[in-house]
């Protein structure tokens, strides 16, 4: 996933929401409901404006066992705790 701008998923906590939404260790989420994601300060910004049971798709870019690179789509409800 060289040169592909996003935010790098170094870590999942078990039973929390990302792990919910079927995030993984690895991924690189590069759009959350449509807005690019190239910075942390893109994704605390778009995280930050997200609201309690507001849908959201995170665009994820996930590599396969053959190396490739898969576009993933996460979707979920916020939950009342996420902030």
């Amino acid at each position: 996933m060289d040169g592909q701008r996003g935010v790098l998923v170094v870590d999942v906590d078990p039973a929390s929401f990302a792990d919910d939404l079927g995030f993984g260790r690895g991924d690189v989420i590069v759009e959350i409901n449509r807005v690019p994601v190239a910075s942390m300060e893109d994704y605390k910004s778009a995280v930050g404006k997200l609201k309690p049971g507001e849908n959201v798709v995170f665009k994820v870019l996930r590599r396969a066992d053959n190396d490739h690179t898969l576009t993933v789509f996460l979707p979920g409800v916020v939950p009342a705790d996420s902030k």
